[in-house]
């Protein structure tokens, strides 16, 4: 378990196994502003340091993102793309299912209301 922390967030990941699957869980706590943004995408590559590209991001705590951090969490999506892996997204608040949303996520990104729903729903 990895825990990264920055000005009112911090990234925690932690390896679980899933089935046959070694699987990175990606958990946000705070919020994603205009004062760490930078600092957290010049960082976010540390989540794939351990090579898996099997990703749940956790946004259950995550209290706000901006549009810097709308791009961050497209980037880890890119790369899990890149990597063939799997990426699924658990714990949307209401702002976040807006935000979401209003995201032209791809069709392989699958979003669970729960990090919990999301592991039960691995495949």
């Amino acid at each position: 378990m990895a825990k990264f922390t920055f000005p009112s967030l911090s990234i925690e990941t932690e390896s679980i196994q899933i089935k046959e699957e070694v699987v990175q869980v990606v958990s946000f706590v705070g919020q994603i502003t205009n004062t760490n943004a930078y600092e957290i995408n010049r960082s976010i590559s540390s989540v794939f340091e351990d090579g898996i590209y099997q990703i749940i991001l956790d946004l259950s705590k995550l209290e706000y993102i901006n549009s810097i951090g709308v791009a961050t969490l497209i980037g880890i999506i890119k790369t899990v793309e890149n990597q063939n892996g799997k990426i699924r997204i658990g714990g949307l608040n209401h702002f976040l299912e807006n935000v979401i949303q209003l995201m032209d996520l791809p069709k392989k990104v699958n979003i669970h209301h729960t990090k919990q729903d999301a592991i039960l729903n691995w495949s």
